[in-house]
């Protein structure tokens, strides 16, 4: 078992099966269709409600991707529909009557996963949004393979189709990331704050903080894989430097400008819930009287009559700054407690627009009793991502 343990964990040092595990893109479960992806309906999506696209990443990569119709603009269809005028038309006016989201799903499968072609019938509809479906780079019938910078491009290759070619407005659009799509929302959604881009929202569903803390904590059958390791001399940090596709939303949050929501299931087995509180913490950290740390080991070791005084000092200063931190988080944090369904909190900051105005920006945090690591599919969770963003009709 020693030997078989060891061998596991090199192996997941490596960086082929690090790209498998983390991308997962080579395991689909529902397969595809003879026909592949270009007829949607075969998924079972409504004839002619879903238009099947080929973007084209700037490094040369195609992507598959699928645009899904916003209820309101496809009831205007006749059916069975024609799409007069051709595809571009046709979204081109769905972009510009209905809100659309930019979904970037997590890993495994392929756009046309039975989970999410669900969760798109139900967003089409109870948010009246249209859908940007992508597959990125080595997952579905995109070309390549998937790396942190290749992901990400796709992620924005997307979003410039929607705004540059199709015409959508930025305040129209919504990112919304679902596992692994959290952190790639994540980048994109950082990339356009520090461009200045002003995003209308930000959907986290089940995210994790960063790769090296989820790796830290992954279970096999319930028992933690690396944590046996954490005690040896050195291994910790050879683990942390192995990480070949080092995912890290912490590292981004001081570049997302936008409002944002993140929603966690507390049964969500597959990525723990907490990384929903610290994700949230760390975007509430500038807003909090600044920390005290600690009075270290050494200064406890100081001579009693040399340093007393100076050790009370700092606890007592450490208790104050923490009791203060604990009253302004209460402050300006509202709570709401929904029976049979979770509990909500949100802050709202204010920011200065491009144009010099004041505006205000929520961020949400949900967390479910129900719903598991597929917390989008709660039509709850749908309805406050409609309520924050205003998308509902």
């Amino acid at each position: 078992m020693v030997v078989l343990y060891c061998a596991l964990v090199l192996l997941l040092m490596t960086p082929w099966a690090q790209t498998h595990v983390v991308y997962a893109h080579r395991f689909d479960i529902s397969g595809a269709k003879p026909s592949g992806f270009v007829h949607p309906e075969d998924y079972g999506l409504a004839p002619g409600k879903t238009i099947n696209l080929r973007l084209r990443a700037p490094d040369g990569t195609s992507l598959g991707a699928w645009f899904i119709l916003s209820e309101p603009v496809y009831r205007s269809l006749p059916f069975p529909p024609e799409h007069k005028g051709g595809d571009d038309a046709l979204i081109r006016r769905a972009v510009s009557e209905s809100p659309t989201l930019l979904f970037l799903h997590g890993n495994s499968g392929t756009r046309a996963l039975p989970l999410r072609t669900a969760i798109y019938t139900s967003l089409t509809s109870r948010l009246s949004a249209n859908i940007l479906a992508l597959d990125y780079r080595g997952f579905g019938d995109s070309e390549g393979q998937p790396t942190v910078p290749g992901v990400a491009m796709d992620a924005r290759t997307a979003w410039d189709w929607l705004t540059l070619q199709m015409g959508a407005k930025v305040k129209d659009i919504v990112i919304v990331g679902h596992s692994l799509g959290t952190a790639i929302a994540g980048l994109l959604s950082a990339q356009l704050g520090r461009e200045g881009v002003n995003v209308h929202g930000v959907v986290l569903l089940a995210p994790f903080s960063s790769v090296k803390l989820l790796m830290d904590q992954y279970a096999i059958l319930g028992v933690p894989l690396l944590k046996p390791l954490a005690k040896l001399p050195f291994v910790p940090r050879l683990l942390a430097e192995s990480i070949t596709h080092n995912f890290d939303i912490l590292s981004q949050i001081p570049d997302i400008t936008a409002p944002v929501f993140i929603a966690h299931g507390l049964d969500d087995f597959d990525i723990p819930h907490m990384h929903a509180d610290i994700l949230f913490n760390a975007f509430i950290e500038p807003y909090l009287p600044s920390s005290i740390d600690a009075p270290t080991h050494s200064t406890v070791l100081l001579p009693p009559d040399t340093n007393s005084t100076r050790l009370h000092v700092d606890w007592d200063t450490l208790t104050a700054a923490q009791a203060a931190r604990a009253i302004h988080r209460e402050r300006i944090i509202e709570r709401t407690e929904v029976p049979h369904f979770g509990v909500l909190q949100e802050f709202e900051v204010s920011k200065v627009a491009t144009n010099g105005d004041a505006v205000g920006r929520r961020i949400v945090l949900l967390k479910t009793q129900y719903g598991g690591h597929d917390v989008g599919r709660v039509e709850g969770v749908q309805d406050v991502v409609g309520r924050m963003f205003k998308l509902r009709p």
